[in-house]
């Protein structure tokens, strides 16, 4: 996806950083994440720092967490190669008279407990030769999160993310971004070790608004070789509602398919790429949004959560109050005003849901395709 207008974001987030502090960025799917944080790696030398980009989703075990973490360093940075050949050493002087001793540090790190592994990797970088502080851009930790948890209970992930709390704190010059396709702050709250992450700056990375929205959808026409004309770029930003920049650039993409070369893009072929979006072959577009719920929330909170969701899909309205929703899932068993509070607050905090304005008329699909493609292929 395209790194288009995140300027703003991208200064605060380095004044963030330049004051020593670290980060919680809530940022739903398909809003440009991956993408800020490629860039803010790719500006680092310029703002005095070392970033690495590690995405740790697909791990299970803190030691696998933390040898990503070594090989990103090693293998993305230039001077990774000399930094680990140092770092390696002084572990190896840690474990002295221990069979242990020998080899590279990825057999060290079989041999030793994550913990002195990760303290002794931090203390390294803390203490960087050219005095660089470094950033650690972390990519997907609540799916990692998730993963420890359905893998080794909830002692071992509090034992995780409180032992990080400590590491930030006791090396500072290592500063750290958390970001996920999940709301990591949603799942400390479940789980009640928010206490865990009470260190971070939050900062929430929003969607385009219309003026951005409409000078990336004319960006990305020129780049194919096409103009966007303002009413196709209204309709498309009608359509759509929420203007992420992964849903804006693939429309834009379509309509420029289904217009002449150095021609206009009109109101009607918009119209039609809109549509196209919700086509069996753009399925992989959407695929994710009912992977997660599939993936990550075992039963009944799975169901309750697909129930909520098609309850506002089927909806005339396209919305549904508290009452209507508490009804449907009363309908099979009991679910308190509580619980379905925390099914909201998960589907708002992971992308899916927004309060109505007025509040009375409950929620609604944050992003109107969405509610779309959710009654074409889920709800049926």
């Amino acid at each position: 996806m395209t790194c288009f207008d995140r300027d703003t974001d991208s200064a605060r987030l380095w004044a963030h950083f330049g004051k020593g502090r670290n980060v919680l960025m809530l940022a739903p799917r398909r809003i440009g994440k991956t993408v800020l944080l490629n860039r803010l790696r790719e500006e680092s030398e310029t703002r005095g720092f070392r970033a690495i980009v590690l995405d740790v989703q697909g791990f299970r075990e803190e030691k696998a967490f933390f040898q990503q973490m070594c090989a990103v360093i090693q293998e993305e940075l230039g001077f990774g190669a000399s930094v680990l050949a140092t770092f390696t050493d002084k572990l190896r002087q840690a474990l002295k008279g221990s069979d242990a001793a020998a080899g590279d540090w990825r057999q060290l790190l079989l041999h030793t407990d994550w913990r002195d592994f990760a303290r002794h990797l931090l203390s390294h970088l803390e203490h960087d030769k050219e005095g660089k502080p470094w950033l650690v851009l972390l990519d997907e930790i609540p799916i990692f999160v998730l993963a420890l948890l359905e893998s080794h209970g909830m002692e071992r992930v509090q034992d995780f993310l409180y032992t990080l709390r400590q590491l930030r704190q006791a090396y500072p010059n290592v500063r750290w971004l958390f970001t996920g396709s999940i709301g990591m702050d949603t799942i400390a709250r479940r789980h009640g070790i928010e206490g865990a992450l009470n260190d971070l700056e939050a900062y929430s990375l929003k969607p385009f608004d219309d003026e951005t929205a409409t000078r990336f959808l004319a960006h990305v026409a020129a780049a194919n070789g096409r103009q966007m004309a303002p009413t196709a770029a209204r309709q498309i930003i009608a359509r759509l509602g929420w203007l992420s920049p992964y849903y804006l650039e693939k429309i834009a993409e379509e309509a420029s398919q289904q217009t002449a070369g150095g021609q206009a893009i009109e109101a009607q072929i918009a119209d039609r790429a809109v549509e196209a979006m919700l086509d069996l072959d753009k399925r992989t577009y959407w695929s994710t949004w009912r992977e997660h719920l599939d993936r990550n929330f075992p039963d009944p909170q799975q169901t309750h959560l697909f129930t909520v969701l098609a309850t506002i899909a089927r909806s005339p309205q396209g919305s549904a109050s508290h009452d209507t929703l508490l009804g449907e899932l009363n309908r099979g068993e009991s679910v308190s005003v509580s619980q379905l509070r925390a099914y909201l607050d998960t589907l708002e905090a992971d992308g899916y849901l927004v309060a109505c304005e007025p509040a009375e008329h409950g929620y609604r699909f944050r992003m109107g395709l969405l509610r779309d493609w959710w009654r074409r292929y889920v709800v049926g």
